[in-house]
């Protein structure tokens, strides 16, 4: 039974045929109106009482101009009859033409599935780039023990830079550490963290037996894992207006009074009571600053 499609803009009927539908996705264009629409989306309920107006239809290409009004669309005109008049037709003994090559070659690429290409697309086909096989440098053993001299004069230079830290943070490292130093001439000092280092728990009070003599008494912490050394003490005294009148730095020499406590460092995780004796020469102190720093 043949296909019956309405125009959706005029309203006009017309016969399609399948292989018109595979061929062609669907698409029309009305013989009356010219309206270019999806035949598979307005196919009608066929009715024996009702006549339908034979109409001329235009099957519309898959290559579709985008712009309608500069170019025309590329069309191929197929004469469409009303139902009655081909069933008249098929009860005819007209002989059968021969389909003639165009459309032997829709119903192929109907039956197959494949649509019609347009010409422009095949023009912007790229081409698959051609995998070019490695080249495989030869092994130069040269070029391999430069390599491994040039590693080792940076691991020993990043030795010799960080040992201190290194003898911080590995002890077990320090005995070969400090007879390696004895061949570069060099020596291993304490480390000097600032920010491990605080002083706390300070005051001043005048001396209770000497006049013009003030006391300060202060704790030295060291928070760090393994010693450091001794930092020095900026002690400032100020004034009613904490302005500075006096200003004195001491070194570890100055508050620990045993030379060997000095030359070791302070301990990891210890605690030092710091007590000095201050001459104001008959300078008036209401206040002080202190502060901790490495020379």
């Amino acid at each position: 039974m043949p296909l019956i499609t309405s125009c959706p803009k005029c309203n006009t009927q017309f016969v399609v045929k399948k292989e018109q539908l595979k061929a062609y996705d669907g698409q029309v264009r009305c013989g009356t109106c010219q309206h270019v629409f999806n035949a598979k989306e307005y196919l009608v309920k066929q009715s024996r009482s009702k006549k339908v107006t034979p109409t001329k239809v235009e099957a519309v290409l898959s290559d579709i101009s985008l712009n309608p009004d500069t170019q025309t669309l590329p069309t191929e005109h197929i004469e469409m009859t009303a139902p009655d008049a081909l069933q008249a037709q098929f009860n005819q003994d007209a002989p059968i033409e021969p389909a003639t090559q165009e459309d032997t070659t829709a119903e192929t690429q109907a039956a197959t599935g494949t649509a019609h290409t347009p010409s422009f697309l095949n023009d912007l086909a790229i081409d698959e780039p051609v995998a070019k096989p490695l080249r495989r440098v030869p092994f130069s053993w040269p070029l391999f023990g430069l390599s491994l001299f040039l590693l080792l004069v940076l691991l020993v230079q990043g030795i010799y830079f960080k040992r201190t830290e290194i003898a911080a943070y590995y002890p077990q490292t320090k005995p070969w550490l400090t007879q390696a130093c004895q061949y570069a001439k060099c020596t291993i000092a304490l480390p000097n963290n600032i920010d491990l280092l605080t002083i706390d728990d300070s005051d001043m009070q005048e001396h209770l037996t000497y006049a013009q003599v003030l006391v300060f008494t202060s704790t030295l912490i060291n928070h760090a894992d393994f010693p450091q050394a001794y930092p020095n003490i900026e002690l400032t005294l100020t004034n009613v207006d904490d302005e500075p009148v006096l200003r004195r730095t001491l070194k570890p020499a100055d508050y620990i009074h045993q030379a060997a406590s000095t030359d070791s460092g302070i301990a990891a995780k210890e605690e030092v009571r710091i007590k000095l004796l201050l001459n104001t020469s008959d300078i008036a102190v209401a206040g002080y600053r202190v502060a901790l720093h490495y020379p």
